[in-house]
Parts: structure tokens; sequence; C-alpha cells
């Protein structure tokens, strides 16, 4: 399997372009969803197997997590974990990432409902403030999480969950990154939010601009910096996370 390098709007568009599919792997589904308004997104359901998050990109996002929902503006990020009713809509013009970790079927469910076929998947109608409590469930406004700094970057830790490690990373000019590597148990993936920074995959180079998506699939060789003059800043998904956020921890 080779390395996705994605350029702004690209990937698998269903449902005329309002949803993108920016990674099918077994360990992660990603989405990229465009709302032109206000309108509903899904009602209140769990997934028993696997977390549900999101990431706004513009716009703003109505979340309900257990039996709370809060507005959430550009920068923003909730995770509802395994059996926590959840549930979501719009409430202005948006755009934003959805996180499906592991995928529990969601991709297939979206190409079974573009076609008009009913699909489904690990997903369940329930009510809200039912399911479990809602005790490792996230709800980070822009800007919060876990703030991790060295000379070159800062690492804001959005999701450290065994499934998920979601990372936003603020890249200094200059910025050299981990020498080139492979991971044989999780997939590794990057979104350029700010900036344009490089990225190495299958021995190809590529300077990538907002908007871009990156993934490295199992065993395969990657990396990534910033050698321009402009600060970047980009989300780093590590699904499952492999201790990925405690090693963030320790070099910090």
């Amino acid at each position: 399997m080779n390395g996705v390098v994605l350029g702004p709007g690209e990937g698998e568009a269903l449902f005329g372009g309002r949803i993108i599919l920016k990674a099918t792997f077994d360990e992660l589904c990603i989405t990229e969803s465009f709302f032109d308004s206000a309108r509903p997104g899904a009602e209140p359901h769990l997934h028993r197997q696997h977390s549900d998050s999101f990431y706004v990109l513009e716009g703003g996002l109505a979340v309900l997590v257990h039996d709370e929902e809060k507005k959430l503006d550009a920068g923003a990020f909730a995770c509802a974990p395994p059996e926590v009713v959840h549930g979501f809509r719009s409430t202005s013009r948006t755009r934003f990432l959805n996180f499906h970790t592991p995928d529990g079927g969601f991709a297939e469910h979206l190409r079974a409902l573009n076609r008009d076929e009913e699909g489904g998947f690990d997903s369940f109608d329930a009510e809200p403030g039912s399911g479990r409590p809602p005790h490792d469930a996230v709800f980070l406004p822009p800007g919060e999480g876990e703030w991790l700094e060295t000379e070159t970057r800062v690492a804001t830790i959005k999701a450290g969950r065994e499934d998920l490690s979601l990372i936003e990373f603020e890249l200094a000019p200059g910025f050299e990154g981990p020498d080139p590597h492979a991971h044989n148990d999780h997939i590794d993936s990057f979104y350029v939010l700010d900036g344009e920074p490089e990225f190495v995959m299958d021995g190809e180079t590529r300077r990538m601009e907002p908007g871009s998506f990156v993934a490295a699939p199992l065993g395969i060789m990657h990396t990534f910096g910033n050698p321009g003059s402009k600060a970047a800043r980009l989300i780093n998904v590590h699904a499952p996370s492999r201790g990925f956020h405690d090693f963030l921890r320790r070099q910090s």
C-alpha cells in the first residue's frame, strides 16, 4: 500500500462533495465535511467499539456529548469515547474533520448512503444522557489542550487515547523533524492548517499547502519538517496511538 498525499479538497468525494473521505484504513477513518449553513448533522447515538472525534476548521458546530451540548468554533476539538452518547449540528457555514478510530465500518456506511442504499455500521440510536458517563470525553476550545514545547515546535495534545493520539503542532521556521521512519503497528497522518510544511513519503519530498492531507500506512517510510521561512501548523493523528502522546511528554 502506498502513502496517501492529497491536495486541498482532494479525496473520495461523496454527496456532491459535501463529505470527502481522506483516510479509509481499518484503524482510522477521516472525513472532511462542508455544511453551507446551519443544519442538522447526526441525531444522538453511540458507538460500542470506536471513538468519534471532531476538529472544527472554520465556522461552528454544536456537539452533544452525553447530555451536554457545546458550541465549537474554528480550532475547537471534541471526542466521544465508545458507549458515550453524542450528536452534532452545524450552527453556521462550517467545515470540519471527523475521526472514527477505528473505522468501525463508517467509510463503507457513507459509501452505501451515497449510493442510496441503507448502509449500517457500529452506530446505535440513543437518548441524550443514556449510555456510559462521559468521564473520558473531551471538549477543548481553540488553543487548549496539554501544551508541550521545545525550541522549534509546540505540540498541543488534544486527544491521548489508546485508539487515537491527536496533536496540533506549531512548527518554527527551520524545524527539521524526525529522521525518515516507518510504523508497523499504526497509521501516522497529517492535515495542514497553516504554512507550507514539507513531507517525505515513499521517497518523494513535497511541500504541502493548507488543506492538504498526508497519511503513512503500515511500513511506509515518511517524515516531515518545515524548512521554509514561515511558521507552519498541522494536525498529526496516530491511530492507534501506540503511546505517541507519552513519547511527546518525555521529549518535552
